[in-house]
């Protein structure tokens, strides 16, 4: 068997060759400047040969170094990843999904009781926010994200395509019962930084002049113009996973019967390498299956 440096002296080499500096590398570790320069040129008297030089730009690997640092990376990934696969194995498995908290809201949370219903042995955990989360770093398993697929490093799968329809609370209508629903879009809500473009799109679609009236809120967050939508404040281009529920139960109804698609999906996002993770999977089908269903 090949003999093998100390394996503290390679995660002191990982960490200086990701940072660029000792002193970062130290920060990262958690141990001194010293003790990242000791373990590295503990590992410069195994191999024989530097990996690092100082130049006038700080740290810079030499040719032996450059060689060695994507192989130590991938084997340490390598090993951490392993390392999590058996701690998995031997506990209860654990999903932490992120989710904005519109969709959470207004779809998701009402459709969760059957998969914990049909896997019991998954302990499910969400973490609500608008917040593109970095997988790679957080304490997170999955995301569901609204948006057009290209998020870099990840694995995105689409699951649900969307369209947009005009909806108002009754209690809009029943402050002005005087008005046709056409009428109703004097009242016009903007939560989506492509609202404005999407209305234009459908009043083209069902004939209506596109006029300049003013909105009569704009929210940054979709789940604030829900609620105030559902408080009868005004009409809103509604993204039809939302507006589903409130639909059947009679809680907001339907400006027209036109719809348009919207150029934005939803999408189930996750790294490459946890694709197969059991309890990834089973949510994933589970997930697929419900929007099915609507």
């Amino acid at each position: 068997m090949n003999p093998l440096p100390p394996l503290n002296t390679l995660r002191a080499f990982d960490a200086a060759a990701r940072h660029g500096s000792f002193s970062r590398a130290a920060d990262a570790l958690s141990v001194t400047h010293g003790a990242v320069s000791k373990q590295i040129a503990s590992l410069e008297a195994f191999l024989g040969v530097a990996v690092f030089e100082r130049t006038a730009h700080g740290l810079e690997p030499t040719e032996a170094g450059a060689v060695l640092a994507p192989i130590v990376a991938e084997a340490l990934d390598a090993m951490a990843e392993g390392v999590r696969r058996v701690r998995r194995s031997t506990t209860p498995s654990t999903l932490t999904i992120s989710v904005l908290p519109s969709f959470a809201a207004h779809w998701l949370i009402h459709r969760m009781p059957r998969f914990l219903d049909r896997h019991p042995e998954i302990d499910v955990r969400f973490f609500t926010t608008r917040r593109v989360v970095d997988l790679t770093k957080e304490d997170v398993d999955l995301a569901i994200r609204y948006g057009m697929g290209d998020w870099p490093g990840v694995h995105a799968e689409c699951f649900m395509r969307e369209t947009l329809t005009p909806v108002y609370s009754p209690a809009l209508a029943a402050l002005h019962p005087e008005l046709e629903p056409a009428d109703l879009l004097r009242f016009v809500i903007l939560s989506h930084h492509t609202d404005a473009a999407n209305w234009k799109l459908w009043r083209t679609k069902v004939g209506l002049p596109d006029l300049d009236l003013p909105p009569v809120a704009v929210y940054d967050d979709t789940a604030l113009a829900m609620q105030a939508v559902l408080g009868g404040q005004g009409v809103v281009l509604g993204r039809s996973p939302l507006i589903v529920d409130e639909l059947a139960a009679g809680r907001l109804v339907r400006l027209s019967d036109v719809s348009i698609p919207s150029a934005e999906s939803d999408y189930l996002v996750c790294l490459e390498r946890h694709r197969a993770r059991p309890a990834i999977k089973a949510f994933r089908d589970w997930l697929v299956e419900e929007a099915g269903l609507g």
